[in-house]
């Protein structure tokens, strides 16, 4: 005889409510900190630490960056007035903006240098000043260590590279920004998390908020205008644009 049970039991059950993780980020202080101890040490990473934080791209994009994402006056040209890709003469932008369409992850145990996730991303992504002076800086870092390493290096067009122009390990891109968050003494995060700072430091660094509805990929300008309502100190606002500008003088 079958046993029939007219109740479903499991519906009686009552499950403890799932908590979302909130996500962790740093003020704009701290990420100024971060920063300035980064710039101060000349680190390598310098550049891909600003864009991390600034534009809030992921760290196998920044990794998989090549010289040629780098859009000149939207066409991948140098300065027309005097030939430079790096124009140390000129002070306006160039109208600057950052393809990503690959990145870099170690799958499986290799290294693969390969197309992003989704299409979206490989609208150009507008420039602010601190990032081209960033990139500006790496440049010339790239350049001393082409020319220390001679015949050992490997042109292989990343903008984030070895001493020897090799790409950059994830693995090693983690251990060197932990340690320079240590030598900062500010929180430990993730770098996912850094990412999370990019909307409070658009603002603090008094990029234009249609640029920042670009580069955070909002659909609605409101709320871009709900990020700009709030703002830190004075002293950090001029502190994050004096670090943009002291690398491009």
């Amino acid at each position: 005889m079958e046993e029939l049970v007219a109740t479903n039991v499991a519906a009686l059950v009552k499950l403890p409510p799932i908590r979302s993780r909130k996500g962790k980020s740093w003020s704009s202080e701290e990420a100024r900190a971060f920063l300035e101890a980064s710039r101060d040490e000349d680190d390598y990473l310098y550049a891909a630490y600003v864009l991390v934080l600034v534009l809030g791209i992921r760290k196998g994009e920044v990794l998989g960056l090549t010289w040629e994402h780098i859009n000149w006056d939207g066409r991948q040209k140098p300065c027309t007035t005097h030939g430079e890709k790096f124009c140390e003469h000129c002070r306006d932008n160039h109208d600057i903006s950052l393809v990503i369409d690959k990145q870099l992850q170690r799958v499986r145990g290799q290294l693969l240098h390969r197309a992003t996730k989704t299409e979206e991303s490989d609208a150009p992504l507008p420039l602010p000043a601190i990032c081209v002076a960033a990139l500006r800086h790496r440049h010339q870092q790239q350049q001393a260590a082409r020319e220390k390493a001679d015949d050992a290096w490997h042109d292989t067009g990343m903008i984030f590279t070895t001493r020897y122009g090799l790409p950059v390990e994830p693995r090693n891109f983690n251990r060197s920004y932990d340690s320079r968050i240590a030598r900062a003494g500010i929180r430990k995060i993730t770098v996912h998390d850094a990412r999370r700072t990019c909307g409070s430091l658009l603002v603090d660094l008094d990029v234009h908020p249609r640029i920042a509805m670009a580069i955070l990929r909002h659909a609605d300008f409101s709320i871009t205008m709900e990020i700009y309502s709030q703002v830190s100190s004075k002293s950090t606002r001029e502190a994050l644009r004096r670090l943009g500008e002291s690398l491009d003088q």
